[in-house]
């Protein structure tokens, strides 16, 4: 067998393997959607979900798209087999946009993640996340203020995203068991 049909093969396999990997993270990130509380709060709360720390699990471990792809299609399915089907293609945008860019900032060929890294990709996920719900809530219920309730729910959800989803990646790179490319 020549060197380029070898080629062709390895190729063809990391290919499936990169599609199972974000086939199965995208399931964690829906069924850890289904896993979570309602916080208490005066502003009405939000809702705080594993589906948030493994959409930045996937993004830290595996990148921009497989980040992108697992959070939007994994949380947009949530919402749309659950109660909040109207904010399906919200979410999906949202969420999509939050793993892109998770990815993007945190994951890298050297394999180090670093506190500055995730609290980078914390802080642009986050206004992603504070804006595209805000505007969200402002076209589903044609209201300027009471969309500013959502917001101290809304980073909440993050804070405790980030840590979940930050601590479980770097264990997990520093086992180096997992990898694939972007």
């Amino acid at each position: 067998m020549g060197s380029q049909s070898q080629s062709k093969i390895k190729n063809e396999r990391e290919h499936i393997r990169t599609v199972v990997l974000t086939g199965l993270m995208t399931a964690l990130v829906f069924a850890g959607s289904r896993i979570g509380f309602h916080t208490p709060s005066i502003t009405g709360g939000g809702y705080v979900h594993l589906g948030t720390a493994f959409m930045f699990f996937t993004a830290f471990v595996f990148g921009k798209k497989a980040g992108a792809f697992a959070g939007g299609v994994g949380m947009g399915l949530f919402d749309l087999f659950s109660e909040y089907a109207v904010w399906a293609p919200f979410t999906f945008i949202i969420s999509l946009l939050m793993g892109y860019f998770a990815g993007k900032i945190a994951y890298s060929e050297s394999r180090n993640l670093n506190i500055l890294k995730c609290g980078a990709a914390f802080v642009v996920c986050t206004i992603i996340k504070v804006a595209g719900y805000y505007l969200t809530e402002v076209i589903l219920y044609h209201n300027f203020i009471s969309p500013l309730t959502s917001i101290p729910g809304n980073i909440t959800q993050m804070i405790a995203g980030v840590i979940a989803g930050g601590i479980l990646a770097a264990a997990i790179l520093k086992q180096k068991v997992l990898s694939f490319g972007r």
